[in-house]
């Protein structure tokens, strides 16, 4: 019954008397500036075995069995659950993106921010008065649905709002238009407490944030001093190599660099991943353990703290980097078996993509050059691996690093001699 529920089409009632509270979402001013919103998903996260219907049939509604929800989680996204939640946003002012009458072209998102919806709870009694003559056209009944919300950034990677909204909807008169219009019509309240929702207002009402303009690093971390990366003597390339490490995480593998005599060391959040712990494995075969003590995952970068084994940290680079300048990466690239790999190329620009900047080379790295250091020509530390653009699974000369300033402004850190 379920799958018949939400494959159906949403359709007006007729003759319907509404007898429930019915949310009032008033329109936005003229002239409000509102950002896109893109509505990613909906699921229905019911457990198996959960009762969440009543049938009924006959001139008294009689009780005639339950609807329990089959398994544990589903994904139910369909056209007529957004056609909902874009009627409901675009009649009091929103921007809701796609084209819903295109149907060749996949539109390709470009909102700092998508929405996505999990319903938590379904409480409806749905009456068929004309059952027992096998009429299930007409109905009438209640729903009471209950959704979490999530609000994702995608400058910051992470959900930035949950909201729990409640609605009821009650046809209290039979209506030809299918006992599915009372559930697509409790959702639409759901999506109206959305839309009055202080997180909601908050983050789509506004102009949008220039990409092309840099973030700025969280304010009020606490400082955490590098003690040797602030050294300012030319060193070899391959002095360094000896500190710069595998990082071993899970399944997974990248790299890292010494900078701090204390032991710490520098890589990419998506090089640990949701680890507290990692193996570092030194350019000698050496493996310490090592604990995972900052993050960033918007700007991509992590410090562990590991025995430094008394070796020379990697000096830092604060200034830019100019196109032209020659520059060295050292990782671990396709297999641990090639830990230690240096390579050479040169700057080709200074980026900013999504609000964050990067430093732009053709030096060849690939899978597992992640968190490794890139290295001007006296041996300082511009900043450290973390994509590179491929066709098919064919490099392009095209690879980004995160600039070693930005590294140490997000996660609190200060160069010292």
């Amino acid at each position: 019954v379920i799958a018949v529920i939400l494959g159906a089409g949403v359709s007006e009632a007729r003759s319907a008397e509404k007898t429930s509270p019915v949310i009032d979402v008033p329109a936005l001013p003229p002239g409000t500036v509102v950002r896109p919103v893109a509505f990613t998903r909906l699921v229905m996260k019911l457990n198996r075995g959960q009762p969440w219907g009543v049938i009924q049939g006959g001139v008294f509604c009689i009780p005639q069995g339950n609807l329990s929800w089959r398994s544990g989680r589903l994904d139910v996204r369909s056209e007529d659950f957004d056609e909902v939640f874009r009627e409901e946003l675009e009649k009091v002012g929103f921007k809701v993106e796609g084209d819903p009458n295109n149907l060749f072209e996949q539109t390709q998102s470009s909102s700092e921010y998508a929405v996505a919806g999990s319903i938590r709870k379904v409480e409806a009694k749905l009456c068929f008065p004309m059952m027992g003559f096998g009429d299930y056209s007409t109905s009438k009944g209640s729903a009471h649905i209950e959704t979490e919300w999530q609000i994702y950034s995608r400058l910051k990677k992470h959900v930035i709002a949950k909201i729990t909204t409640r609605g009821n909807f009650i046809i209290s008169k039979t209506t030809d238009a299918g006992f599915e219009s009372i559930l697509y019509a409790a959702f639409a309240e759901n999506v109206k407490a959305l839309i009055i929702s202080p997180e909601f207002r908050e983050t789509f009402v506004g102009g949008e944030r220039d990409p092309n303009i840099a973030v700025r690093a969280p304010s009020g971390l606490s400082e955490l001093a590098m003690v040797g990366a602030g050294g300012s003597d030319q060193r070899s390339i391959n002095d360094i190599v000896s500190g710069v490490v595998a990082v071993f995480a899970g399944d997974g593998f990248g790299s890292g660099v010494l900078i701090s005599r204390d032991g710490y060391v520098l890589t990419n959040q998506h090089v640990v991943g949701a680890a507290k712990f990692v193996k570092i494995r030194w350019s000698d075969g050496f493996e310490t353990l090592g604990e995972v003590v900052r993050v960033d995952k918007p700007r991509d970068v992590a410090l562990i703290k590991t025995d430094g084994r008394s070796r020379d940290p990697v000096f830092v680079r604060l200034s830019p980097t100019q196109p032209g300048e020659t520059v060295f990466a050292i990782g671990t690239p396709l297999d641990a078996k090639f830990q230690s790999t240096v390579t050479r190329g040169v700057v080709s620009a200074n980026r900013v993509f999504d609000g964050f900047t990067f430093i732009q080379s053709d030096v060849a790295v690939n899978p597992g050059n992640s968190g490794g250091p890139l290295l001007d020509e006296q041996g300082f530390l511009l900043g450290v691996t973390v994509s590179g653009y491929r066709i098919g699974n064919a490099p392009v000369d095209i690879n980004l690093f995160v600039p070693v300033r930005d590294a140490f402004d997000f996660l609190g850190l200060k160069a010292t001699p």
